[in-house]
């Protein structure tokens, strides 16, 4: 960060060291006044649930920061039914609807 000096970065924990590695580079980062976002594009709805549970974690820590992809579980054919639902630009936990995920264990 020090010799590219971004104006901010894109952290996705499944790329940048798994949840903790990202947050590394959240103290990286806002130790440089850089800019940061958290992604979960091409997730499926579990990846994005975890994702969506450590991003509400991080808001309350650091205050600032950005988030997209979260909605991209919804271009897989084959991913798992969630209670996860996007209303007004938000992700709700929808607790009438059952994960399915019987499908992994039956192959």
């Amino acid at each position: 960060m020090d010799v590219i000096n971004p104006h901010s970065i894109i952290l996705k924990p499944s790329i940048n060291g798994g949840f903790f590695g990202s947050e590394e580079w959240i103290l990286e980062a806002t130790k440089r006044k850089i800019k940061w976002s958290i992604s979960s594009s091409l997730e499926s709805n579990i990846g994005i649930n975890a994702i969506a549970q450590w991003a509400f974690i991080m808001q309350k820590k650091y205050k600032e920061f950005n988030v997209h992809g979260l909605s991209t579980g919804f271009l897989y054919v084959n991913n798992w039914i969630s209670p996860l639902e996007i209303k007004g630009g938000f992700i709700w936990y929808n607790p009438s609807i059952k994960w399915k995920i019987k499908m992994l264990f039956n192959k």
